[in-house]
C-alpha cells in the first residue's frame, strides 16, 4: 500500500503569536522574496491545479538570531511575498515541545526540515524546499543524496533524514524520495544557493544532451 502524500498539512505542533513588528515583517517578506525569485523562475516554486492537488508547494527560509524568517504555510505561490506572507520560528522548541512561531499565518508545512539543516549546518544561512520533477526523477543519475521512501513530507522522520545527510555541510542538494519531486537546497548565502541551483539545473541539461 502507498502512502498517501500529505502535501500542505501541517503535521507538528506549533504556537503562533503576531507579529511584534511589521516593519521587520515586511523586510523579511522581501529578503524572502530576493531568494525566492529564481527558484520560482525555475518552476520550483508556484502552483498548478494539475500537481498536488492544486495546493502551492515549495518554501523558503532565511536564518534570522535564534530562528529563521520561512514562507507561512500555502503563500509559496504568491507573485510577490508580502508581511503576511512569512512568519519568523525559533530553532529553540517551547516548554511543551511545540515549535514557537510569530507571523499573520502559520509557518510551512515543512519548517521541520528547515530547523533540521540550520541544527545540523552552522553555517547554512539560506535553504529552499522545492519541487522540480525533471531533477527528482534524475536523483540517481546525478548522484544525489536521497532521504529513505518512508520519510514522508512534514514528518520528524523527514527531518531526521535530512539531518544525517546534511550534518556539518555548508552547501548541498538532496532529493527527498517520500515526497514527490521534491528537492531540497542549503547554502552559506543566498547568492551561493542561486548558484548552487544553476549548476543543478546546468547538470541536469547536460545530462539530457548526453541522453543517446
Amino acid at each position: 500500500m502507498v502512502a498517501q502524500e500529505t502535501e500542505g498539512v501541517i503535521q507538528f505542533a506549533y504556537h503562533l503569536s503576531p507579529p511584534r513588528d511589521r516593519g521587520q515583517a515586511c523586510a523579511r517578506a522581501e529578503a524572502l522574496e530576493a531568494l525566492a525569485a529564481p527558484f520560482r523562475r525555475a518552476g520550483l516554486l508556484g502552483r498548478d491545479p494539475a500537481r498536488y492537488d492544486g495546493l502551492a508547494y515549495g518554501n523558503v527560509s532565511l536564518r534570522e538570531g535564534s530562528g529563521y524568517a520561512i514562507t507561512a504555510s500555502q503563500r509559496s505561490d504568491q507573485a510577490t511575498l508580502r508581511a503576511e506572507d512569512v512568519c519568523w520560528a525559533a530553532l529553540q522548541r517551547g516548554a511543551d515541545g511545540k515549535l514557537e512561531a510569530e507571523g499573520d499565518r502559520p509557518p510551512s508545512s515543512e519548517s521541520l526540515v528547515h530547523e533540521a539543516l540550520y541544527r545540523a549546518c552552522p553555517g547554512a544561512q539560506a535553504v529552499v524546499h522545492g519541487h522540480h520533477p525533471a531533477l527528482w526523477q534524475a536523483r540517481d543519475a546525478l548522484a544525489l543524496p536521497c532521504t529513505a521512501p518512508d520519510a514522508r513530507n512534514g514528518t520528524e522522520a523527514l527531518a531526521q533524514a535530512v539531518t544525517a545527510l546534511s550534518e556539518g555541510q555548508e552547501r548541498g542538494c538532496l532529493a527527498m524520495v517520500g515526497h514527490r519531486d521534491g528537492m531540497l537546497f542549503w547554502a552559506s548565502t543566498p547568492e551561493a544557493l542561486h548558484q548552487l541551483l544553476a549548476q543543478t539545473l546546468a547538470r541536469l541539461s547536460d545530462l539530457h544532451h548526453d541522453a543517446p
